[in-house]
């Protein structure tokens, strides 16, 4: 396993030639932090490691990044830790260095008061490029979810919904995105753009347990807007149900709640 660089991400600092600093070169995870514990942390690590290999990318040992994760963390009883991992410093140029030292960033903060428990959302104009080898995993070049909040906040909505170049529904700028038709739910496929969220990965999985049926799948818009229902996730918020998208309303709300139950959120 390599050695890494570990920096305190409240109050250290990132050497100028960091290849995540001047070339994306990198990978993030964000973590909710509930009961003093880090929710869901295998699945985010199983995640970093996906991207990692995507990228070719140096990581030190799982059970090393979980330690210093845990320490970061301690004595916030509700709260976030994110977690940034870059191929390190490097020469000019974007081939990496042939033997990387990865930097680390951890940082951990509090959180005031729970998330809504609903959204109103708006369709943005701002497109997610479709590239294979980048899609899914969380790498740190986010300029396009960037543009998208700068467009969200002309718009009177709480999230914006991304569309991929081709047309096809992809999800928030922070959030993966579910629809409900009768009894079938849906969300869609992001091999292609988008991530692959671990809320996501985890409401497929309640989904199965309590017996809905899931299919990932490409839908238009004009297609997703006809849906009975709509919720939205991350790894932060859970489950939150749009309530309106682009002016229409979604009253319906049942295999939302019914998934919070089953992943322990409690009704709203």
């Amino acid at each position: 396993m390599p050695e890494a660089r570990y920096i305190d991400g409240s109050g250290g600092s990132v050497d100028t030639t960091d290849r995540g600093l001047n070339y994306g070169d990198g990978l993030f995870e964000t973590v909710a932090i509930r009961a003093n514990t880090l929710r869901n942390f295998p699945l985010h690590l199983e995640r970093l490691e996906v991207g990692a290999e995507r990228l070719q990318l140096p990581l030190p040992a799982l059970a090393e990044l979980t330690d210093r994760a845990q320490a970061a963390a301690a004595g916030i009883e509700n709260g976030t830790l994110k977690l940034v991992v870059t191929r390190g410093n490097g020469p000019r140029g974007y081939a990496p260095p042939d033997v990387a030292t990865p930097t680390i960033i951890l940082s951990a903060a509090p959180v005031s008061g729970p998330a809504p428990a609903t959204l109103t959302v708006a369709t943005l104009k701002m497109r997610l490029a479709e590239n294979e080898a980048l899609a899914g995993i969380k790498h740190l070049c986010r300029l396009e979810q960037v543009l998208g909040r700068l467009e969200l906040k002309t718009l009177d909505a709480d999230e914006g919904l991304m569309l991929s170049t081709s047309g096809a529904v992809i999800g928030g700028t922070s959030r993966n995105v579910f629809a409900v038709f009768g009894r079938r739910l849906t969300t869609p496929d992001v091999e292609l753009a988008g991530i692959a969220g671990v809320m996501r990965r985890c409401v497929i999985e309640a989904a199965g347990r309590i017996g809905i049926d899931v299919t990932v799948c490409d839908l238009s818009l004009s297609e997703f807007a006809e849906a009975d229902e709509l919720f939205m996730t991350n790894a932060l918020v859970g489950i939150q149900s749009v309530a309106t998208l682009d002016g229409r309303a979604y009253g319906q709300r049942n295999v939302a709640e019914r998934l919070k139950g089953e992943l322990g959120f409690g009704a709203s």
